[in-house]
């Protein structure tokens, strides 16, 4: 993309990575069910939240893709959490600092945390990585950018034999990813809320010898 550089392995730090995240799901059916009618407490909260969920990509239980402008801006991000191996780190304290955080909003992202863990892959079982975020500056939405980081990751994964896990946040995103290889995995209905849908990309290479 013009005035686009791809960091393939970005190493932080997780703020602005969490920040970018928070600005581009801002407006997300989801997001506003978290955090009803205040734009401005619903991106604070989030990027709280989302920077102890990036942390361990950056501390060597993931990888991150991102796109930089030519001012050094995150513009995109691609976040990725390897669970291809039995030992992923929970960030610490997290629940406590989640409370903190959220306040009266607390209950709904524990719902939301509760039913991303009954419906995520037991990684002895089916070993993946998970792409948690995938999320393009609005300005910059709409011109292959996020295509393009989400190529990154699944070249790698390809290069891996790697399965790949991620939860849909609308029905028109399982279309973009169905057309990356991802197929749907039910559908996730939050209390009162709307719906999520976990979508799974089996492996499309294998390792080398």
């Amino acid at each position: 993309m013009n005035g686009v550089i791809i960091e393939t392995g970005h190493s932080g730090p997780s703020a602005p990575v969490a920040d970018r995240v928070a600005a581009a799901f801002n407006t997300l059916d989801v997001a506003e069910w978290l955090v009803p009618d205040d734009p401005a407490e619903r991106h604070r909260i989030m990027a709280g939240q989302f920077e102890m969920l990036i942390g361990p990509a950056l501390d060597g239980h993931g990888h991150v893709d991102a796109g930089v402008d030519l001012d050094g801006g995150l513009v995109g991000v691609a976040v990725w959490l390897d669970f291809t191996r039995a030992d992923f780190p929970s960030p610490p304290f997290y629940d406590e600092r989640l409370a903190e955080l959220c306040g009266e909003h607390l209950p709904r992202f524990q719902a939301l945390d509760e039913a991303f863990g009954r419906h995520h892959p037991d990684p002895s079982a089916e070993p993946h990585l998970h792409l948690a975020f995938c999320a393009v500056d609005p300005a910059h939405q709409r011109k292959g950018l996020g295509a393009l980081l989400l190529q990154q990751g699944l070249a790698r994964l390809d290069k891996s034999g790697a399965a790949a896990y991620l939860e849909a946040a609308n029905k028109p995103l399982t279309d973009w990813y169905g057309r990356h290889g991802f197929e749907g995995r039910g559908e996730l209905v939050l209390p009162e809320g709307p719906s999520m849908y976990p979508m799974w990309r089996a492996p499309h290479g294998a390792k080398s010898n």
